[in-house]
C-alpha cells in the first residue's frame, strides 16, 4: 500500500510538473504574438516591398503606360499619357542611366514636347534612401503636376515651372505599382560606371557625353555566347540584321551604351524584342565588352551582292536599302506616284506579268496596267547585254515630266502605261543591279506552288495550291527555327501581315512571300535572305503549308 502511495504522488508531481511548462510556453508565445503588432520593426511596407515587381518596375520607368507593363489600357488618361509621353516617362526626366542631366543626358535639352531633365542622380539616391523613404517620395504630393494641367501650354523658355514638376503620381498610379517601381530603383539599376567610361563635359543642356572603353573590365567570349545564345537569332552573328535608327547593334551600342542596358535588361517596347530580366551587371558586361569589337559588330552593314540590291530595286529603286540617292531632284515624284515607277506592281511579285498571280489587279488612277510580258521567261532567253540595253531604251519610254496626276485607266492611260526612260533616274551600276536580279535572282515560282489563273487581264483569278510542292517540310521547319521563329514565333502568329498570320498570309500570296523573304521588307526591320536558294524556299514553303502547325 505505502509503494502505490507513492508512486500515485510521483505522478501528480509529474502531471503539475508539466501543467506549469505548457503555461510557461504559452504565456511567452503570448507576449511574442501580442508584442508583433506594436513592434516597430514590423513595417507594412517591408511586405508591399517584398510583393513588388522589380521586372514591371523596369518595364514602368520606360513607359508606366504601356501594354507591357500590365497598364489598363482603358484609364481615363490614357490619351493624356499619348499626347505628352514625355512629360510623363521617368527616363526622360531621369535618363536610362538614371544620372539626370549630370549624365548621359547633359545635352537633351527641353523642347516644348519634353521638360527638361532633372538634376538629380536618381541611382545614387535610390543607394542611399530606403523602399519605404523612396515610396513616400513618390506619393508626395506637394510640388508635383496635375494631372489636369495643360501641357500643350509649355514652353522652356517662357512657362516651364509646372511642366518640369514631376506628375502626381498618387492621381496615376496604385500603391503596387509605385513600389514595382521603387524596387527597380533599388535593384534593378545598373551601376553604368561598371559598364563603361563616359565623360561628360559643359553643363546642361549644352554638354556633351563621350563613351569609351565599353565593357572595361568584362570577358568577350564570355558576352559571345551570352549574344548567341539570346540576340542573334534576330540581330544576326555580326549584328547588322536589324537597324536601329540607322545603326547596326554594334554601332548603336557604342553610341548609346547608357540606353542599351536598359533595353538590353527590360525590353524594346512596342516591339518584339522583351527583355533579358535575369540578367546579372557582370553579364550586361560581358556582353557590351563582346559588341566593342568593331570587326566583330562592325558599324556599317556588309554590301550585299549585285543581285541583292537588283532585287530590293526591283521592289523599290528609290529605297533607302537599296542604297538610292535620298536626295535625288525626283525622290518626291517616285514616293507620290510610286505604282508607276515598281518593277513589281507591271511585272508581278512573280515576274509572269498580268497573266500570272497580278491577273485580277487592274489600274486605278493611282497605278497602271499590268503589263502582259512574261519577265521571267524572257530574262531566262535573253543575254544580261540584251536585257540592259533594253532598260537603257528611250523609244516608247515615259519621260519623269509627265503629269501622272493626269492618269485614268479609261481616257488617259498610254504615257502612265510606259515604262519610265530610266536614264534619267538610275545609273548603269544600277541597271546591271537589276539586270543581275532578273538573270540570277528570280524564283520560277512554279516550283513553288501551283497556281490556277482563270478568266482574263484585269477581272481573271488566281487560286494556289500544293504550297511547297515536293519540298521537304523538316528542312523548312529547321530553316523557319533558325531564320523566322525569333520574330514571328513558332507557329508564325506573333506578327501579323495585313491582318494575317504568317501561315495564312503565305498561302493566300505565296507570289509575294517568296520575293520579300528572299530580299526583305522594305521599310521595316526585315532584311533579306540573300543566299536562299529555290529548294531553301521550297521546303520553306511545304513546312508553312501545313495549318495545323502554322494556323
Amino acid at each position: 500500500m505505502k509503494f502505490q502511495l507513492t508512486n500515485h504522488k510521483q505522478s501528480k508531481f509529474y502531471l503539475m510538473r508539466t501543467v506549469h511548462y505548457l503555461l510557461a510556453i504559452l504565456f511567452v508565445a503570448a507576449i511574442f504574438t501580442g508584442c508583433k503588432k506594436d513592434d516597430p520593426a514590423v513595417d507594412p511596407s517591408v511586405e508591399a516591398y517584398a510583393k513588388a515587381e522589380l521586372t514591371k518596375g523596369g518595364i514602368m520607368y520606360d513607359k508606366f503606360w504601356s501594354t507591357e507593363a500590365g497598364f489598363n489600357q482603358s484609364d481615363a488618361n490614357i490619351a493624356t499619357f499619348n499626347a505628352s509621353g514625355d512629360f510623363f516617362r521617368c527616363k526622360q526626366c531621369h535618363a536610362w542611366d538614371g544620372l539626370g542631366s549630370e549624365g548621359s543626358y547633359i545635352n537633351r535639352g527641353p523642347k516644348t514636347s519634353r521638360p527638361s531633365v532633372s538634376s538629380l542622380n536618381l541611382y545614387q539616391m535610390a543607394q542611399t534612401k530606403t523602399p519605404k523613404e523612396l515610396f513616400d517620395a513618390m506619393k508626395a504630393t506637394t510640388d508635383r503636376r496635375d494631372i489636369s494641367y495643360d501641357l500643350s501650354t509649355y514652353n522652356p523658355e517662357t512657362n516651364k515651372t509646372e511642366g518640369d514638376k514631376m506628375p502626381n503620381l498618387n492621381q496615376i498610379l496604385t500603391d503596387a505599382q509605385i513600389w514595382d517601381l521603387v524596387k527597380f530603383m533599388k535593384e534593378g539599376m545598373f551601376d553604368v560606371s561598371q559598364l563603361y567610361n563616359a565623360t561628360y563635359t559643359g553643363t546642361y543642356p549644352t554638354g556633351s557625353a563621350t563613351f569609351s572603353n565599353v565593357g572595361l573590365d568584362g570577358d568577350a567570349a564570355a558576352g559571345n555566347t551570352y549574344y548567341t545564345a539570346n540576340c542573334v537569332a534576330c540581330h544576326g552573328a555580326d549584328g547588322t540584321n536589324l537597324l536601329m535608327e540607322e545603326k547596326t547593334l554594334g554601332a548603336f551600342l557604342r553610341s548609346k551604351p547608357n540606353e542599351v542596358q536598359h533595353k538590353v535588361h527590360f525590353g524594346q517596347l512596342g516591339s518584339e524584342m522583351t527583355g533579358q530580366f535575369d540578367i546579372t551587371i557582370t553579364e550586361m558586361k560581358n556582353l557590351y565588352k563582346a559588341c566593342a569589337d568593331t570587326e566583330a559588330f562592325p558599324d556599317e552593314v556588309p554590301p550585299v551582292g549585285e543581285g541583292s540590291l537588283g532585287g530590293i530595286m526591283y521592289d523599290k529603286f528609290w529605297s533607302v536599302e537599296s542604297g538610292f540617292d535620298q536626295n535625288n531632284a525626283h525622290l518626291a515624284t517616285l514616293a507620290a506616284s510610286g505604282d508607276f515607277f515598281r518593277c513589281k506592281q507591271c511585272h508581278g511579285w512573280d515576274g509572269l506579268g498580268n497573266a500570272g498571280a497580278y491577273i485580277s489587279r487592274g489600274p486605278k488612277t493611282t497605278r497602271p496596267n499590268v503589263s502582259a510580258l512574261n519577265l521571267y521567261e524572257m530574262a531566262q532567253t535573253k543575254s544580261a547585254q540584251e536585257l540592259f540595253d533594253g532598260m537603257k531604251a528611250t523609244e516608247n519610254r515615259r519621260d519623269i515630266s509627265f503629269d501622272l496626276l493626269t492618269y485614268d485607266p479609261e481616257t488617259n492611260a498610254t504615257e502612265g502605261d510606259k515604262m519610265p526612260n530610266y536614264n534619267q533616274l538610275l545609273t548603269d551600276a544600277q541597271i546591271w543591279n537589276i539586270v543581275a536580279f532578273l538573270k540570277d535572282g528570280m524564283f520560277d515560282v512554279s516550283q513553288l506552288y501551283d497556281a490556277t489563273y482563270t478568266g482574263t487581264y484585269p477581272t481573271g483569278s488566281a487560286t494556289f495550291a500544293n504550297i511547297g510542292r515536293d519540298g521537304n517540310a523538316a528542312n523548312g521547319t529547321t530553316y523557319y527555327n533558325e531564320k523566322c521563329a525569333a520574330c514571328h514565333g513558332i507557329d508564325g502568329i506573333d506578327i501579323e501581315l495585313e491582318g494575317k498570320t504568317l501561315g495564312a498570309f503565305l498561302r493566300s500570296k505565296p507570289n509575294e512571300v517568296q520575293h520579300k523573304v528572299h530580299y526583305g521588307m522594305l521599310g521595316s526591320n526585315m532584311l533579306g535572305n540573300f543566299d536562299i536558294t529555290l529548294d531553301q524556299m521550297k521546303d520553306l514553303y511545304k513546312t508553312t503549308a501545313n495549318e495545323v502547325a502554322y494556323p
